[in-house]
């Protein structure tokens, strides 16, 4: 049963391939729902973060105002760092933990880790193969505004601060346009499940 590291920039996709991939009969393996689990109360990074990054993080219920961490983080480099560093390694955990379990019940044709930082959180090793969504800079662009109500501003520096496609095309086994339309996505998608699974 092949692992596969499915990753890209924010804006590209992913979730669209994700969901054509589980369509397919591929286990997904989602490290975004995995990240959101480990920082909420009582959770392994909650504490860290709380304790670097204050108080002016939480909302009034004392969870981490996920929003507001994201404006903080995604226009200081050092911030956006330590957030990584500090969640990676639960991330990583869990992660592990899972792929586990479904080689144990031969629970899918393919296991899909869906991450966009799946290098920088050590997950690369446990893959077979790199999948790498493209889409087009001004696509995604728009595609972050919508989904996160933010403005063109603030998804343009959410993309500067993540890797140029050239470094993300530099280690894909394969690459998955998602610029057009959802039947080539599809298209693509039962390519790829035809060579790994």
């Amino acid at each position: 049963m092949n692992v596969i590291g499915l990753t890209g920039g924010t804006g590209s996709g992913k979730g669209i391939v994700s969901q054509c991939l589980k369509d397919a009969g591929a286990m997904i393996i989602d490290a975004d729902l995995i990240a959101h689990e480990i920082i909420k109360m009582g959770r392994p990074a909650y504490g860290e973060l709380v304790d670097y990054f204050g108080e002016e993080i939480l909302r009034q219920d004392g969870e981490i105002f996920r929003r507001k961490l994201g404006e903080i983080v995604f226009r200081n480099k050092e911030k956006l760092e330590f957030l990584n560093h500090c969640t990676h390694k639960y991330i990583a955990r869990e992660i592990a933990r899972q792929i586990q379990e479904a080689k144990e019940l031969r629970k899918a044709k393919l296991i899909i880790i869906d991450a966009p930082l799946l290098l920088e959180a050590g997950l690369g090793d446990i893959c077979d193969a790199i999948w790498v969504v493209y889409a087009d800079e001004e696509v995604r662009a728009r595609r972050v505004m919508q989904r996160d109500g933010i403005t063109y501003e603030t998804a343009k520096a959410r993309i500067a601060n993540q890797k140029s496609w050239a470094e993300y095309k530099s280690y894909a086994q394969e690459i998955i346009n998602n610029s057009t339309t959802m039947e080539d996505v599809q298209v693509q998608v039962a390519n790829m499940m035809k060579k790994y699974a």
